[in-house]
């Protein structure tokens, strides 16, 4: 098997809406600039620039091949490895079972950092909030045609949590929008849970890795491919409240994207651009909650990254972001550190 490793770096950010009210005055005026445009807009379109700042970059991507007849383990490192028997791959829409070599893809989501460089917030379509274990983007392609599990079939992740592993997290699957689209974000992107909600079975093991004493993670059994996650729902009896961003005029929801990352957890949520008041928000975070608040905007050539640490989230929650030009390594610096 021949193993290539592609590191092709990443971030992803989206949002919606804006519009007539301004919320802050610190607006300043740059001569044949970008910056000028402070129109938001209702639908984004795949033409605006916080679509182009996440296909810059993805965090690495991991390219083998395997024989789709026979059964076998693929392992990666000392810390991941993915188990399937011979015919357990189909074309979609049909139970053909195509025969020989297969390319199979595969994108980890370990840190807070590789979800929003993937835009993938941890929260469910209803806007419940997700802890997060980790998990992977797989795709597995015979002749450039992506495959499907046979509806009969499952294949075995087991994988390591950056954390200790929990006793009581469960399989969940990324719900894309229809269709997937071709470049940037996914707006209706969410995440599902597997019918199956029985919690994963834990593991832990020593490392053969001298920087790492020992690993503990999750064996999860699934009937889908693309994006998997071991996660689990945060308390909802928790009271919650609306958290607002607010920046400069300069920054609208065309060139940035603006989320809460919880700093005792991994939780990631996307604020969505509100189009009336030209602000980002959410309405979903718990209070006393610790986050830090982050903004990734690409403006021109440009890009800035503005970040607003909050200790304990307050019932009057509406915050000043104020980025910071930085260069585009330095951004992927930063989302590597969280």
């Amino acid at each position: 098997m021949k193993k290539i490793l592609l590191i092709i770096g990443s971030l992803f950010v989206l949002f919606f809406s804006s519009c007539t009210k301004e919320l802050s005055d610190n607006f300043n005026t740059y001569t044949n600039h970008p910056l000028n445009d402070t129109t938001w807009i209702k639908n984004l379109t795949p033409s605006v620039s916080i679509n182009d700042l996440f296909d810059l970059t993805t965090p690495g991507i991991i390219i083998d091949s395997f024989n789709l007849n026979n059964s076998g383990t693929l392992k990666y490192g000392d810390s991941l490895e993915i188990s399937y028997d011979g015919g357990s791959f189909v074309t979609p829409g049909s139970q053909i079972l195509p025969t020989d070599s297969a390319r199979i893809e595969i994108m980890p989501l370990k840190t807070k950092g590789d979800f929003i460089k993937t835009f993938r917030p941890t929260t469910t379509a209803n806007g419940s909030l997700l802890e997060t274990g980790g998990g992977y983007f797989i795709r597995v392609t015979k002749n450039g045609k992506e495959l499907a599990v046979a509806t009969n079939r499952t294949v075995e992740i087991k994988f390591n949590d950056l954390d200790s592993s929990r006793p009581n997290m469960q399989a969940f699957y990324g719900k894309e929008g229809f269709p997937v689209p071709l470049k940037g974000i996914d707006t209706s992107y969410s995440w599902i849970r597997d019918f199956d909600t029985t919690y994963l079975e834990t593991w832990a093991k020593q490392s053969n890795n001298p920087l790492v004493s020992s690993y503990y993670g999750y064996k999860l059994k699934t009937k889908n491919l693309r994006w998997v996650t071991a996660d689990r729902y945060i308390d909802s009896t928790l009271p919650k409240t609306k958290v607002t961003a607010i920046l400069s005029p300069n920054f609208t929801n065309k060139n940035t994207a603006v989320f809460a990352v919880f700093n005792n957890q991994k939780t990631v949520v996307n604020l969505k651009g509100d189009y009336p008041s030209r602000s980002f928000n959410t309405i979903n975070i718990p209070l006393k909650s610790s986050i830090k608040l982050i903004s990734l905007s690409k403006i021109g050539s440009d890009y800035y990254l503005g970040v607003k640490d909050i200790s304990s989230v307050a019932t009057v929650t509406s915050y000043t972001i104020v980025p910071v030009s930085k260069t585009l390594k330095e951004v992927i610096t930063y989302l590597n550190s969280l």
